[in-house]
Formats: structure tokens, sequence, C-alpha cells
């Protein structure tokens, strides 16, 4: 009798041993797999910023619209020079 309960103690720890291992394989795959989308997505966010910044230092400067209708001196009003 006290063999068969060793017995059964031992298959019930190796089947719950084996079922926590599994389990935590599975928790740590879909935290890393969320871990590398978050570094992608930060990787893509940061890239997009870059692009926009230089994209407004390859531009030339512009007035405004309503320096332009104010009546400055660089204002284009249309004449030909």
């Amino acid at each position: 009798m006290r063999r068969q309960i060793t017995i059964t103690l031992l298959v019930l720890g190796t089947v719950f041993g084996y079922a926590s291992g599994f389990s935590s394989l599975r928790c740590r795959a879909e935290a890393r797999r969320d871990a590398f989308q978050r570094h992608v997505a930060s990787l893509c966010v940061d890239a997009a910023r870059e692009a926009e910044r230089s994209e407004r230092a390859d531009r030339p400067p512009t007035r405004s619209a309503a320096a332009a209708r104010s009546g400055s001196p660089e204002a284009d009003t249309g004449a030909p020079r």
C-alpha cells in the first residue's frame, strides 16, 4: 500500500512538474513576443520622427500667408519683375 502511494505521488509530481514547465515556457514566449513588438513599434516611431525632422530641415523656410498679405516689401504682388 505504501509503495502504491509513493508511485502515485511521484507520477503526480512528474505530471504537474511538466505541466508547470510548459505553462512557464508559454508565458515567457508571449512576454518575449510582446516585448519584441514594442521594440519594433518604438523603432518605427523613431524612424518616422527622424524622417519628419530631416524633411523639415531640407525645406526652405516659408513665410506665413498673413505676413504675405500684410503688404510687406517681400510680398508677392503678382506684378512682373
